[in-house]
């Protein structure tokens, strides 16, 4: 009758496995990826990107402003929703 008392010693071991498990997983993720938020506003991208030349021409960025106001009016409207919530995009450039 000794294999009883293995049977309770593996059945204690497996019902101890997913408390260890919940109390070694990481912390929430936040919204971050190797030290930088998923989406920097323009004020933490600016600075960036002019510290590393890379900031693009004036024309390039009023298209891109141009094009991003675009797509959202014509999505709104096809899902029937008012487009005055649209905002002007600027250029913090």
């Amino acid at each position: 009758m000794a294999v009883a008392p293995l049977i309770l010693l593996a059945a204690s071991f497996c019902a101890a496995i997913p408390a260890a498990a919940q109390n070694s997983a990481p912390p929430a993720n936040g919204n971050r990826a190797n030290g930088f938020s998923y989406q920097p506003t323009p004020s933490q991208v600016v600075p960036r990107e002019k510290a590393a030349g890379v900031q693009p021409p004036a024309a390039q960025r009023q298209r891109a402003n141009r094009d991003l106001q675009h797509t959202d009016r014509k999505l709104l409207q096809e899902e029937g929703l008012s487009t005055r919530s649209v905002p002007k995009l600027s250029d913090h450039r």
